[in-house]
């Protein structure tokens, strides 16, 4: 009842007395809560706003379902609103930034289902309920910058509050911000303030003012990682405050606090608290510089140069931070957290913190600026420092914003919240109306603006009797009452008084726009007054001050009298001249120089235009110090200046300026010193120079006249970059940007000093010439350790700092700063960082060294004892050390083995012998070795021979011994067969010593290799061609057709044949010709199989309606014969095969050339030619081409899959009848529609549907373990028929189905008959009549349960002895794309006989090994095929056929690479990838089919070796590498192929490219050498005397 009294009245009411709102300043936590409940079939809302924080809550109208949330997002406008329909979301445009603090108009409208969104009157988003809007309930009330604390499942909880500025925000006709008081159970408003606050615009230069003692700040997270830096600078009078917080993981913290005029830091680390307190006073009203500093070990504290250090606990893990950095104070939950802490400034039995008062800037967390414009949230903070030096002082202005912050914008007579006398209409007796007065004047307070809205006469109340009783007092003027001395007394006023003008208000002259007093309304009549009348409630009355333009005030705080030197001079700056204007800012105002200051003493200037004499400047050129005063000629003079506002002009002052005379010397000239390699500032206290004793303000300038013998003098420009000078100034030195760099990078031996001379010059006068001392202190190496590595087994030696190991004197390094610098590598190994190997110039430290990551790797353990070695220096600070070795022992292995494997060359079907070039094992002691097969090859065998007889019996031998190699008894025997490669695996083994009277090694008994050997094969044309489709070729009368694959296919069995290049060659044809395609005039002979793809073969007829002819074909070795048949016709079309469609209900369907497709004989080059016409459509569907209605499609279409059949969810079967187009032939046909209920579906069931695996091009069988169905029959019956009631029964059999119907029955189906014929897929022979039954051949047993289920209302039941697998049928819907499916009929060899893309097959066709995939194009990985599965009525959909294809060579990818000239590179598995599933894991070898010219390839542990294979193992162990020659060619090549044995694969010859990077590695010759013929002292060497010729090229270059 309040709520709806409250929008229906008093907001009208306020608007109609007030008018437009003035806007209001939320902080970060601030919200407005209108608890209302409201119900509406519209939604409307008008929102102004401004900000800088890109994430921020501006709207929310909740309900329990229904909601509409406004919010800021990454800057964006974001929308989501809820009305009843789901959740809708609207963006504005990426481009429109509303976070840029300029205002934006937000206005969203919900009318009738449609959605409008308009920002700026501009960008418009429009979007529709789908199910159209219904009431909208918003139960929860209207949030306005926050939600509140609201819990609703749709609201994000990280979504923080919005901080900025809002006006005019009207929701459904309600004007939200027009009060910003609170009511209780009506309106909460929670620190909201009238106004846009300043602070929102500060500068990041700009001091933050804590004026409260709630005050406070909260940033983002100061963020810590182990160390952390705050700078700052403050200044109060508070003597204990908290002014820092910042909270880490597992109750860490950090906070900075003033207890007792000290400041106090602490660090709490798993519960210890660490503190350290300053020794200097901050609590004395001035400014004060602050650096709190931490790191893992230490804590700091410096105020202004004064600074303490202690010591921190060790700690496992770093300081790491989390929450939001506090400054100047808490809010109310943090405050909670931080008192069990005990912390001085967080007492226990406070409600909050004690926060700072004061003034605050130049805030930097890890040298990042924070500033007012960073802040999320905020509480009674001011821009700009407005302290005094008293907190008396700030407490009256604290008094004073905080009254401003609550008050009401306009005047309002609304009463005190929770009084009873609000549910009565007569409350709202008063109408208020603003008092205007101008600034420092008077106005008299009349009845107009305080007007009692009630008959007085009725109440029997007269005028004298109405008193006002003023509660507060104006706060900016006050109330002058001309009334009795009790009424003065009790500060009251009647209603008479107001009418007789005894109530004046007095403005104080200040600059506040407005002004307000707080009252009651009260009767002294004695007889009953209403309850309004009690004096029970309190008003506002505002006031509103109209400002005038007050005049500047000029002053001169440091007096009349500026002292300046002779012909010099001197910066005028506010302290000298200052004005003052309430009104106006300080950027507004501007000065006037009056008189001739400049003709005879001097003149002003601007330093944007040194020179030149100004007659006025602004104030910000003052107070931006570019104002100076110039001395010329007489000492004595004055300058008269007056200030402006632009309207009205201060009063004059008048400066004298007297010239003094003057003299400077160098003050500061202590030197500096440095370490070698470094810099150090020359500052301040360094050098500096004073005029008179003092520091001169005029430009001090320095010029270098001996520059420094090490170093240089260097300034910092304005990019931050440092550069070289000869000249610099005192400015340049006080700021920082003068230093002096230390760039002698030799070493020094002796301790000799730098230094620079100089001269001063200042406005013309120069000084002596000076000198400034640099000490610098050098830096020398000592190599403490350098002892060789001892190197025993091949593996990884850890090289550290007790072989190597140097220090620095004189200046301190640490030992990551050390480093060595390689100048040759090792040439035996390899020296690694990490895994990372190290080369030449290659740098590492002595860290590295001491923390063990530098290794040493042998390449191969050598057959006798070697040494290995490196060079390198010492670098620190950019200076070198001289050259040292160091030297690596490695002691030789005499038991390791030496393996020769270069794997084997053979023609198909032919024999090897295997020789020691070829195969053979060894050690350094000369061991024998026994071989054992541990795998044989898989085509081929190994045998011995004998000397005695050329082909030995001992076939497929198990062992062998050195000695068959050596003796040539080995050899390996190619079977014949059609493959590329082979392999065999061997383990070679010692037999004994070597030597007689070797003691025994048990390491020799465990000494074995394994030996992978490959075959590769050279194959043999040695098959025949075979043809693969024998068919009757049909062609129409005296017309031509294309001849095909499809027609005719031959296959030639040799693996590396590509049936493509197969040759046809025809003889004489009796009834026609083959013609080229394109050119029919053109007669061929000899085709290719490839001229048959493409379609460029035509056979035109002429003569007999049948004949054959001969063809021969030949692959270029082997030639057959065979015949094509050719028969001649008229022109026809014929179903290939019908099998109707199968849908689920509601459901769509493909119609394909798996159910639907038609042959001709006519001469059809394209897919297009042939049309399908739908002369009947369906009655419970519809048919669609590419998604769209059309009466025809094409054969294009069918095989595409654009053709769908879409079930309307009626009916249980459906047709529709085509006809089909071929030129001038048609043909009608029915296709039928089978609607599959859901209720069927679980009865059919796929137990096998895997993936085939089929070779490139070849064949592969469908097995019952690949594709298998399995069907829960409904009943099991004998064959005995049953006929009770309206069932009927079906006997399955392998061939036909027996349908038997009950008496009464039959007669009704056989009224039926004539709509039987009338389906076209009834062909002669389909129905046999047996008494009551009918009998049915299997083909069309499905279709006839369709017609069944329409024509009768009947029951059907199967009765079957077995589920048989013929039963099982699969109807192609989709055939593979890179293949066919081939059925081969039961009779044997009989490959004419296999019919080629069947369209359905059985599970009996499957388990008979009937059904092939063939795989047919070439390149592809991955093909599939859907299948329709039907068993009996039951059936499933879309069953997918996966089929992974294997590629037919191995795909080898080869990578070029770069090698510096006479280097090597180590060839890892990066360079050669098989990027294949079906060859990971292969352990393939690698072919050199062409060598390297100007280098080799070697194995690491057989170096120098040149290798013409290696395996994939070796490559992925990186044991291989190529090896540059050293000469001067800048390019090399090699040719590789991969050989697979074990799948009898190879991949195509790839060639890798080696780009060399010369080396300028030759000395210079001399060419010429003519012997000096004069010895004399004037004898000089002749031009042509000496010639040099540099024999690298590449220095040329």
């Amino acid at each position: 009842m309040i709520a709806s009294f409250f929008s229906s009245h008093s907001y009208s009411f306020i608007n109609t007395i007030a008018g437009a709102y003035a806007p209001a300043s939320f902080y970060g936590e601030s919200y407005v809560e209108l608890n209302i409940i409201e119900v509406s079939s519209e939604l409307s809302l008008h929102l102004k706003f401004q900000t800088s924080k890109p994430q921020g809550l501006l709207f929310l109208a909740a309900g329990k379902n229904d909601y509409c949330i406004i919010e800021l997002l990454s800057g964006n406008l974001r929308v989501r609103v809820n009305l009843g329909t789901g959740e809708q979301v609207f963006l504005s445009e990426q481009r429109l930034r509303v976070d840029d603090l300029v205002w934006h108009l937000v206005e969203l409208h919900c009318v009738k289902g449609n959605i409008s969104l308009v920002i700026d009157k501009r960008y418009e988003t429009t979007g529709q309920v789908t199910s159209g809007m219904h009431n909208l309930h918003f139960q929860h009330g209207i949030y306005i910058a926050g939600h509140g604390g609201l819990e609703v499942p749709y609201l994000d909880g990280e979504l923080p509050n919005f901080r900025g500025c809002m006006e005019d925000v009207i929701f459904n006709q309600r004007e939200i911000l027009a009060s910003l008081r609170s009511y209780p159970g009506f309106k909460k408003v929670y620190e909201v303030s009238l106004g846009c606050s300043d602070e929102f615009f500060a500068g990041e230069d700009e001091a933050m003012n804590f004026f409260s003692s709630r005050s406070y700040i909260t940033f983002p997270e100061w963020r810590v990682q182990g160390d952390g830096l705050l700078e700052f600078a403050l200044q109060t009078g508070t003597h204990q405050a908290l002014l820092l917080f910042q909270s880490g993981r597992e109750g860490d913290f950090v906070a900075l606090e003033i207890v007792k005029g000290l400041l106090k830091a602490h660090v709490g680390r798993n519960k210890n608290d660490t503190q350290l307190s300053s020794f200097s006073l901050v609590s004395d009203n001035k400014w004060h510089i602050i650096q709190l500093k931490f790191t893992e070990r230490y804590l700091g504290l410096m105020v202004d140069e004064q600074g303490v250090r202690t010591l921190l606990p060790l700690q496992s893990k770093p300081f790491v931070s989390e929450g939001h950095l506090f400054l100047g104070g808490l809010d109310n939950r943090k405050g909670e957290e931080v008192k069990r802490l005990e912390l001085a400034s967080v007492p226990r039995k406070s409600a909050r913190a004690i926060s700072f008062k004061g003034c605050l800037r130049g805030l930097e967390a890890n040298s990042e600026k924070r500033a007012l414009k960073g802040a999320l949230v905020s509480k009674d903070i001011s821009a700009g420092c407005k302290m005094k030096s008293s907190d008396d002082e700030t407490r009256s202005v604290t008094a004073t914003e905080n009254l401003l912050e609550a008050q009401v914008p306009l005047s309002t007579a609304v009463p005190e919240a929770g009084k009873p006398f609000l549910q009565d209409v007569s409350s709202y007796f008063l109408v208020l109306n603003n008092l205007e007065v101008q600034e420092g004047g008077q106005a008299l307070l009349e009845q107009r603006h305080m007007k009692v809205d009630v008959e007085l006469k009725d109440l029997g109340i007269h005028q004298s009797q109405i008193l006002f009783k003023i509660k507060e007092m104006p706060i900016h003027g006050f109330l002058r009452l001309d009334v009795c001395p009790e009424q003065k007394m009790e500060k009251a006023f009647t209603l008479l008084d107001l009418s007789q003008g005894k109530v004046w208000y007095i403005h104080d002259g200040s600059e506040d726009p407005r002004d307000y007093f707080t009252f009651s309304v009260s009767s002294s009549s004695e007889k009953e007054v209403p309850l309004y009348l009690q004096g029970h409630g309190s008003f506002v009355f505002n006031i509103i001050i109209v400002p005038v333009n007050d005049p500047p005030n000029l002053m001169l705080p440091e007096g009349n009298l500026l002292l300046v030197f002779e012909n010099s001079k001197k910066r005028l700056t506010p302290n000298i001249i200052h004005v003052s204007d309430p009104d106006t800012d300080s950027s507004s105002l501007s000065f006037s120089v009056l008189g001739n200051f400049h003709s005879d003493a001097g003149f002003l200037e601007n330093t944007n235009d040194p020179g030149r004499a100004i007659s006025g400047f602004t104030y910000g050129d003052l107070r931006g110090g570019n104002i100076f005063c110039v001395h010329r000629g007489h000492r004595n003079s004055r300058i008269l200046l007056r200030a402006s506002d632009g309207e009205l002009v201060s009063n004059t002052v008048v400066l004298r300026v007297m010239a003094v005379p003057w003299d400077f010397e160098v003050a500061n000239r202590t030197g500096v010193v440095v370490q070698q390699g470094g810099t150090v500032l020359i500052t301040q206290s360094n050098l500096s120079v004073e005029v008179n004793g003092e520091r001169p303000e005029v430009e001090t300038r320095y010029v270098v006249t001996h520059a420094p013998q090490f170093g240089q003098i260097q300034r910092q420009g304005s990019s931050g970059e440092w550069k070289p000078v000869s000249i610099f100034s005192q400015r340049s030195v006080d700021q920082g940007r003068v230093r002096y760099s230390s760039i002698f990078q030799e070493l020094q031996l002796k301790n000799i000093t730098d230094h620079f001379k100089f001269k001063v010059n200042i406005e013309g006068k120069s000084s002596e010439e000076l000198m400034f001392p640099i000490t610098i202190q050098w830096l020398t190496f000592t190599l403490l350790k350098n002892v060789p590595l001892e190197i025993s087994e091949v593996n990884r030696h850890v090289l550290n700092s007790d072989h190597l190991q140097a220090v620095t004197e004189g200046v301190d390094i640490a030992e990551g700063e050390l480093h060595f610098k390689l100048l040759t590598a090792p040439k035996k190994g390899k020296l690694l960082l990490g895994t990372k190997v190290l080369k030449t110039n290659s740098v590492f430290s002595q860290q590295n060294i001491t923390d063990f990551k530098i290794n040493y790797e042998p390449q191969e353990r050598p057959r006798k004892d070697s040494q290995d070695t490196f060079r390198f220096l010492i670098i620190a600070k950019h200076i070198e050390s001289n050259n040292y070795t160091f030297r690596i022992n490695i002691k030789a292995d005499k038991m390791h083995i030496i393996l020769t494997n270069r794997g084997l060359f053979v023609k198909e079907g032919e024999g090897k012998l295997i020789t020691r070039s070829e195969l053979f094992a060894q050690t350094l002691d000369n061991q024998t070795f026994h071989y054992k097969i541990t795998k044989s090859p898989q085509h081929g065998k190994l045998k011995l021979i004998s000397s005695s007889e050329s082909l030995g019996s001992h076939d497929n031998i198990s062992t062998f011994t050195d000695q068959d190699i050596l003796d040539e008894r080995l050899m390996y025997v190619h079977d014949d067969s059609e493959t590329q490669c082979d392999e065999f695996l061997l383990v070679a083994s010692p037999t004994g010593p070597g030597q007689e009277g070797v003691a025994r090694d048990l390491r020799r008994e465990h000494l074995a290799a394994e030996i992978k050997v490959t075959v590769s094969v050279e194959l043999k044309n040695d098959e025949k061609p075979v043809r693969v489709v024998d068919k009757v070729f049909h062609v129409v009368r005296n017309g031509q057709r294309l001849l095909t694959l499809a027609d005719l296919c031959y296959h030639d069995p040799d693996s590396n044949f590509d049936d493509g290049q197969l040759l046809y060659t025809r003889r004489g044809i009796p009834n026609g010709d083959l013609v080229r395609a394109s050119d029919p005039t053109q007669k061929l002979y000899q085709f290719r199989q490839d001229d048959l793809r493409a379609g460029h073969v035509l056979f035109r007829h002429r003569g007999a309606d049948s004949a054959r002819f001969v063809l021969f074909v030949t692959d270029g070795v082997h030639t057959t014969s065979s015949l094509l048949e050719v028969s001649v016709s008229d022109p026809y079309v014929h179903i290939a095969n019908n099998t109707g469609l199968l849908v689920q209900r509601g459901k769509d369907s493909s119609l394909t050339t798996a159910n639907l497709s038609v042959t001709t004989n006519q001469d059809v080059r394209t897919d297009g030619e042939i049309r399908f016409h739908i002369a009947r459509p369906p009655e419970h569907g519809r048919v669609l081409v590419s998604s769209s209605r059309a009466g025809s499609f094409s054969l294009h279409d069918l095989k595409q899959g654009h053709v769908i059949y879409r079930h309307d969810g009626s009916g249980s079967f459906d047709v529709f009848n085509l006809t089909v187009k071929v030129k001038d032939t048609y043909l009608e046909v029915g296709v039928y529609v089978h609607v599959d209920s859901e209720s069927h579906q679980h009865h059919t069931q796929i137990l096998h549907s895997k993936t085939l695996v089929v070779e490139e091009g070849k064949p592969v069988k469908l097995s019952r373990r690949r594709l298998q169905v399995g069907s829960r029959p409904s009943t099991k019956q004998s064959h005995s028929p049953k006929t009770t009631g309206n069932v009927i029964y079906l006997f399955a059999s392998e061939s036909y189905f027996c349908v038997d119907f009950p008496p009464r029955m039959w007669n009704d189906f056989l009224k039926n008959v004539d709509a039987i014929e009338k389906l076209n897929f009834l062909t002669p022979g389909f129905l046999v009549t047996v008494n009551n039954a009918l009998v049915l051949t299997l083909p069309y047993i499905s279709l006839f349960f369709l017609f069944l289920s329409v024509c009768c209302e009947c029951e059907l039941k199967v009765v079957h002895e077995d589920n048989i697998p013929s039963e099982a049928m699969f109807i192609v819907r989709t055939p593979p794309m890179h293949g066919y499916l081939r059925k081969s009929l039961p009779e044997e060899g009989s490959l004419g006989a296999d019919e080629k893309s069947p369209l359905s097959f059985t599970q009996q066709d499957i388990d008979d090994g009937y059904i092939h995939y063939v795989q047919t194009a070439p390149d592809q990985l991955q093909d599939q095929f859907l299948l329709d599965v039907m068993s009996g009525f039951q059936a499933v959909s879309r069953v997918e056929i996966l089929v992974d294809i294997v590629p037919k060579q191995i795909p080898l990818e080869a990578q070029n690479f770069t090698v510096q000239e006479g280097g090597s590179k180590t060839l890892s598995k990066d360079y050669f990838k098989i990027p294949s599933k079906h060859f990971a894991g292969l352990d393939c070898e690698f072919f050199l089919l062409k060598p390297p010219k100007h280098g080799y390839v070697q194995n690491s542990h057989f170096p120098r070796v040149k290798l013409m294979k290696f395996t994939r193992k070796q490559v992925e162990n990186e044991l291989i590498s190529y090896v540059h020659d050293d000469s001067e060619e800048l390019l090399d090549s090699f040719t590789i192929f991969a050989n697979s044995s074990e799948l009898g694969k190879q991949s195509l010859p790839q060639t890798v490219f080696v780009t060399v990077e010369s080396v300028n590695d030759e000395a210079p010759v001399i060419t010429a050498n003519k012997i000096l013929q004069d010895l004399g002292l004037n004898s000089g060497l002749e031009n042509n005397c000496y010639k040099c010729s540099e024999i690298v090229s590449s220095y040329y270059m």
